[in-house]
């Protein structure tokens, strides 16, 4: 079913239901292409419009069973199968109408039979004078038509005209099978395929398997030589331009590709009437039509909508060369006329269109046997004409084939990479769309999956440039999503804030010799990549919001994060399924006010988050790349508030472009890394307070304490030195480069890669991204957490001989965490060029403190 009689049919259903959607609506819905209606949803509407129809409800039932994807094909097949039925309705009410008639005969005029004859005999000559083709199924053949069946082809003309059941129309869409349903293999197709197109008749290309044959009635044998020439002539040329004749016969034979597709050629059959010379002349011109016939089949059957506007062009250049083609064959013809040509001159004049009609042909061929489209047709045509280079005649044709075809791709170039629109309805272009709803920080996708590059549909001369028009566009979709003055759009598709003066008056054309183009290409995305990045740093000040983030999550603001744990600490320290976030959010926003965090204007953004797994968990996902900020289910129960604490960052867009959920998850480790050991050591420094009250004890029993405060004091010196090596040789430093660098930027994608080297050399020197290395600093510092407890409850105490055992015990695990760490730290130092790792080995094992201990 065509798109026209589609909505006729919606149309009248619309109508009598009274739905208050108008006909494109409704396909618009059916269509479903970014998949947001339920089937549900499309049923009820079907039920709607069928609610006036009697038995409306079996059509309902026949569409229910499809899939929601599937929803546009499966209504098509709906409405074919309503038409067909109203269609079969219809012919019975004739049909009853009729036989009432004839029990109830009108008295009808007497035609004379002499009438009958005259009118018989009119026909007979005119069908012996048309020595065309026939043209539709209708034709009787002349010794066919007497006075009794004059009655049958008047009901065959009424029936051709009308549109009577059972009668080839003439059209230039596909056929369909029987009773309007659409067959297996035409359903659900992903693109266009050429080898389930039908040609119409409408062109003469030998399309005739249908038609009633020609019979030759002459005997070219019997005809002296010099006198065949001029009919043979007659012949040869209708053959070149498809018409069918009687002396050279064609016929169609099947061939399958190496793809399995079924591609159509055409042989020829020369009568053995011909003399052996003639004969042979004509083999030599019959490869011509052949190739003719088969660039005539690709023009008509890329004639429909779904094979794509790059198609359509390329068929429009070939139907104005085929025109050329065929005013040649008739100026010939007209010189036969006059006697003035042979078959001979005719194959002298012929030779200069062989090459040419043989390339035509064979790119043809290549272009069906492949199925391609868009971008495909022009890299086939680039490659044919580089094939080529040694005949300049057939490049010279190419060259104009591709530059014909190319120009509705280029349009939709110019639109993408001037107003970063794609208007592409059949797919053929080489960036593709993706829907996805603008989620309120989520937008990591909409960066990353929202446009994303068709490889197969990228022609090969742009193939350098496909990753500089896919950000190009991108840009100019943050620019105008943002309703930036500066982009204005004007007439012809160009915008004044996009396009300078000298490139706007000009429409951007692909020509072979002339890589124009490309600087075309490359200066819209320096204006589109300067005004996105004047738009983010200036306008919504990106650099600011990423010095609010390193206050918070790197421990930059000082007094903010001392008195933010001194109003949390007791909290953390409880089980998190205990913890109230809402209670953890309010104590941050008291935090914030109390502190010179208050002068901070991006404050507001900062949120607290309580994660369901730990820090090694987190880093786990990070390095496999899973959603490391998606709420999972797991075991909580033997988790405390401080392990699965965190802050998040609400980041509105487009600064959500840079500060998206992905990078605050990379924040998220250093902040709970850095929270972790300032946490640390607060209880390290409590306990050196509260182990004051040995000062009261005796002599004797204080020298048990003694190697308690030395273990204490090692903790801390280890958990500050992880701390300053942290912030001060890591953060700091890559820090300032990053800085300097944000200083250089020229488009948006420099700030995210710097971005992203600024956190990825952080997390790698902070030994964030190897869990082996992680989980000895988590372990130390969940011992020296149990020996602050421990000492918190001893000092109560009596000191006996048990209290210096268990300090020699968290000494012992103490120092063998702490080696196990340094080894592995040697291990990954041995094979990196990082010195910093290093560096963290001098400054905990100063002067081989712990080495030669433990070798003593």
């Amino acid at each position: 079913m065509s798109e026209l009689v589609t909505k006729k049919v919606l149309g009248e259903l619309v109508k009598k239901s009274g739905c208050t959607y108008s006909v494109d609506n409704i396909i618009t819905i059916f269509n479903n292409r970014d998949g947001k209606h339920s089937n549900k949803r499309l049923v009820s509407l079907l039920a709607q419009l069928f609610k006036p129809i009697p038995n409306g409800s079996k059509y309902v039932e026949l569409y229910a069973p499809s899939n929601a994807k599937e929803s546009f094909p499966a209504l098509v097949m709906v409405l074919n199968r309503f038409a067909s039925d109203l269609k079969h309705a219809h012919a019975e009410k004739t049909n009853s109408i009729r036989q009432q008639q004839e029990e109830h005969p009108v008295t009808q005029p007497v035609v004379k039979i002499d009438t009958i004859a005259a009118s018989t005999e009119s026909v007979h000559k005119r069908g012996s004078l048309f020595e065309s083709p026939p043209l539709c199924s209708t034709r009787i053949s002349p010794d066919q038509v007497t006075p009794e069946n004059v009655q049958q082809i008047k009901e065959k003309i009424v029936q051709a005209t009308s549109g009577g059941v059972g009668v080839t129309r003439l059209s230039t869409s596909a056929a369909l099978p029987p009773d309007g349903i659409i067959a297996p293999h035409l359903q659900n197709r992903p693109y266009f395929e050429f080898s389930h197109r039908k040609a119409p008749i409408v062109a003469w290309n030998f399309n005739y398997d249908e038609l009633v044959p020609r019979q030759s009635k002459s005997n070219v044998a019997a005809i002296p030589v010099a006198s065949q020439e001029p009919i043979v002539l007659k012949e040869v040329l209708n053959c070149l331009i498809g018409v069918k004749g009687s002396l050279i016969v064609p016929k169609k034979c099947a061939t399958r590709s190496e793809e399995g597709l079924l591609l159509a050629e055409m042989e020829f059959q020369i009568s053995n009437q011909l003399t052996e010379s003639c004969s042979d002349m004509v083999k030599e011109l019959l490869p011509l039509a052949t190739n003719v016939a088969c660039v005539q089949q690709f023009i008509e059957e890329s004639s429909i909508l779904e094979g794509g506007v790059v198609l359509q062009a390329l068929r429009s250049v070939l139907k104005s060369i085929m025109t050329d083609y065929f005013l040649s064959i008739a100026q010939l013809d007209d010189l036969r006329c006059r006697k003035g040509l042979c078959m001979q001159r005719l194959l002298q004049f012929l030779k200069p269109v062989f090459p040419t009609m043989e390339e035509l042909a064979a790119t043809v061929a290549d272009i069906r046997r492949t199925n391609s489209r868009g971008g495909q047709v022009l890299t086939l045509l680039h490659d044919r004409i580089t094939a080529t280079s040694g005949t300049s005649h057939a490049q010279r044709v190419l060259v104009h084939l591709i530059e014909s075809a190319a120009v509705p791709f280029m349009e939709m170039l110019q639109l993408w990479i001037y107003r970063g629109v794609i208007n592409d309805p059949q797919q053929e272009f080489l960036i593709e769309h993706s829907a996805v709803e603008l989620t309120e920080n989520d937008l990591v996708d909409y960066w990353e999956k929202q446009y994303s590059i068709r490889c197969d549909k990228v022609p090969c001369f742009l193939a350098k440039y496909a990753d500089i028009i896919l950000r190009t566009g991108k840009y100019l979709n943050v620019v105008r999503v943002c309703g930036s003055a500066d982009f204005q759009p004007v007439a012809n598709g160009i915008d004044n804030g996009c396009v300078p003066e000298d490139s706007a008056k000009q429409l951007l054309r692909y020509k072979h010799f002339d890589q124009s183009y490309i600087d075309a290409i490359e200066e819209a995305y320096n204006v589109a990549s300067s005004s996105l990045l004047n738009l983010i740093m200036n306008k919504y000040d990106l650099m600011g919001r990423l010095l609010s983030v390193k206050r918070y999550f790197l421990l930059q603001q000082g007094d903010f994060i001392t008195e933010f744990m001194d109003a949390v600490e007791e909290d953390l320290k409880k089980n998190v399924d205990s913890l109230h976030p809402i209670r953890l959010a309010n104590l941050l926003d008291v935090t914030l006010g109390l502190s010179s965090a208050k002068y901070d204007e991006y404050h507001d953004d900062l949120k607290t988050m309580l994660l369901p797994y730990g820090i090694v968990t987190q880093i786990s996902k990070i390095v496999n790349k899973e959603d490391a900020f998606v709420d999972t289910l797991s075991d909580t129960s033997q988790l405390k508030g401080i392990e699965c604490f965190t802050f998040t960052y609400k980041a509105q867009w487009p600064v959500s472009i840079v500060l998206n959920l992905w990078t605050i998850s990379k924040y998220q480790m250093l902040f709970r890394q850095l929270f972790y050991l300032k946490y640390v050591e607060r209880i390290l420094c409590r306990v050196w307070i509260a182990n004051n009250e040995t000062r009261r004890f005796a002599p004797n029993p204080a020298k048990l304490y003694r190697s308690a405060f030395t273990l204490r004091q090692k903790m801390l010196i280890a958990i500050q030195g992880f701390e300053s090596y942290m912030m001060i040789e890591v953060i700091e430093p890559n820090w300032h480069i990053f800085y300097q660098n944000m200083k250089q930027v020229k488009n948006i994608d420099d700030v995210l890669n710097y971005h992203q080297d600024f956190l990825d050399q952080c997390l790698k020197n902070c030994m964030l991204t190897v869990p082996d290395l992680l989980k000895p600093i988590i372990n130390l510092c969940n011992i020296c957490i149990k020996f602050c407890d421990f000492l918190a409850n001893a000092t109560f105490m009596e000191p006996t001989e048990t209290f210096s055992e268990r300090v020699e015990q968290f000494r012992q695990d103490f120092t063998n965490q702490l080696m196990t760490l340094l080894r592995k730290i040697t291990d990954v130092a041995t094979l990196s060029t990082s010195e910093r790792f290093i560096n963290l080995i001098y400054r905990i094992n100063f002067n081989s403190y712990y080495s030669e201990a433990n070798e003593n």
